[in-house]
């Protein structure tokens, strides 16, 4: 960052630093946060005349992350299915036509094509698709991707650590299975109502504490839990290993496989089909934490998957 303290030096330098190099043609800042720049506004040609077809850019690493996360998840296929074609096909129209506009008076070729992003039909990139939309555009797939972003939690559970993601922000709070065998769940032969409660205590008061710092994440409506310990959980819920990559696991039933585990000996949980005689402690703590959750957040479904988000 520059020395004399120059706004546009410290802009710029904030810019370089996200795209990870020097922009290769004119730009301005015209969305940021306060972490920084958000979304650029590229010219039309770069400073060499090649065409830029990407008006706006999403650089804030925040929400570059959260699209990015939402495309893995099939984001693409979803936005198209979900929306209008002819909305969509229009607002391409819209971007083409302002981006146009913008180059220099009696430009010929060569010339950007496409529309958001380049794009000629259809969705191809929801970061572009966002960045348009954060900018002020008139984007249908811009306005999906937001209430995506919103109405999304993904929470990954580790051995010591829970780590909930919303809008592109993460909070890790300390308590996984091994923390709550460690310090709370200390018996599990079956555990003491008051160690279960302490356990469940636990969970909730880490939970209370992410729903302080961002207290947007009560309004999430599609949650996601993932990791091996939450996917040997809906194993033994389910009695087998479930097919596909994903399973729905409802509050009722969460409820039910809690009570079971949490009453059962060791030796009559090792029996319930599905679990692995090697977690017959670390399941209950994992269950914990699941019931915590969907109690806390007020959830009456969640997706359970095994591996962490992207």
């Amino acid at each position: 960052m520059a020395d004399d303290g120059d706004p546009a030096d410290a802009e710029r330098a904030a810019v370089v630093a996200r795209l990870g190099r020097d922009p290769q043609g004119e730009y301005r800042v015209v969305v940021g946060d306060d972490d920084g720049p958000v979304v650029i506004e590229n010219a039309p040609l770069l400073a060499d005349g090649t065409p830029m077809p990407t008006r706006y850019w999403l650089i804030g690493p925040r929400q570059v992350k959260a699209v990015s996360r939402l495309e893995s998840d099939g984001g693409v296929r979803a936005a198209e299915a979900a929306l209008d074609p002819v909305a969509v096909a229009t607002a391409h129209e819209r971007y083409a036509a302002a981006r146009d506009a913008a180059l220099p008076p009696g430009h010929g070729e060569p010339r950007p094509s496409g529309g958001v992003g380049g794009t000629r039909q259809g969705v191809k990139c929801l970061h572009a698709h966002y960045a348009w939309f954060l900018a002020g555009g008139d984007d249908p797939v811009g306005r999906w991707v937001n209430d995506q972003l919103h109405r999304r939690l993904d929470v990954d559970i580790t051995a010591r650590a829970i780590t909930v993601s919303h809008a592109g922000v993460d909070t890790s709070v300390p308590v996984g299975p091994d923390q709550l065998l460690a310090d709370d769940l200390v018996d599990v032969d079956p555990p003491p109502a008051a160690q279960l409660t302490n356990a469940l205590g636990a969970v909730a008061d880490h939970l209370d504490d992410i729903v302080r710092l961002h207290p947007a994440v009560l309004d999430a409506s599609d949650v996601t839990v993932r990791g091996p310990d939450a996917w040997h959980l809906m194993t033994v819920e389910q009695g087998a290993q479930p097919s596909g990559t994903e399973a729905l696991l409802d509050r009722i039933d969460a409820e039910d496989l809690f009570r079971t585990l949490a009453t059962e000996t060791r030796s009559d949980r090792r029996h319930n089909p599905g679990l692995d005689p090697e977690q017959v402690d670390r399941v209950v703590a994992t269950c914990c934490i699941v019931v915590g959750l969907m109690r806390k957040l007020r959830l009456d479904v969640v997706r359970v998957r095994p591996g962490a988000a992207a």
